[in-house]
């Protein structure tokens, strides 16, 4: 896969993972989890504007439309089935798809063609492992206290 289809399928995996947290967040019943669910689509906002700057970047560059690789796009997906999930399946579920997108992130820097696409890929990695370990600490939290715990208390800071 090229560094244009790469950028093409984060696009696509961003948006998804911001759909997913904001219907998390609209049936969470817990507030503490509503405000973790609501922060982490608040990021993946953030994560598709940066995609959004280099695939144009490059896409000026290239002057190609790359295609998404819908099969792969699939791959990259956890599959909800269905929609009356659990808060716990959520978190967990979440947990699948951030290491699915930063092990993608991690093998697309390894591809890229450009310093600054590769930069993002790279810095973007660290940002879904540490909401990989957000939403780990959650599930580790509920699993044995019953308790959410406060994300705010959580650091996101990546190394």
């Amino acid at each position: 896969m090229n560094e244009l289809e790469a950028l093409a399928l984060a696009l696509e995996v961003e948006k998804a993972e911001l759909k997913f947290y904001l219907r998390l967040a609209r049936k969470a019943g817990d507030e503490k989890a509503k405000r973790m669910f609501l922060f982490l689509a608040m990021e993946e906002a953030g994560h598709w504007d940066l995609f959004e700057e280099k695939f144009l970047e490059v896409l000026i560059e290239k002057c190609e439309l790359p295609a998404v690789n819908r099969e792969l796009l699939k791959e990259l997906l956890v599959e909800v089935e269905n929609e009356n999930l659990s808060e716990v399946d959520a978190v967990r579920i979440g947990m699948e798809q951030e290491k699915r997108t930063w092990e993608f992130y991690e093998k697309a820097a390894k591809e890229s063609e450009h310093e600054p696409v590769r930069r993002v890929f790279e810095e973007l990695a660290r940002v879904e492992k540490s909401h990989y370990e957000l939403l780990k600490a959650q599930y580790d939290s509920v699993m044995k206290t019953g308790i959410w715990m406060n994300y705010q208390d959580f650091s996101l800071e990546v190394d």
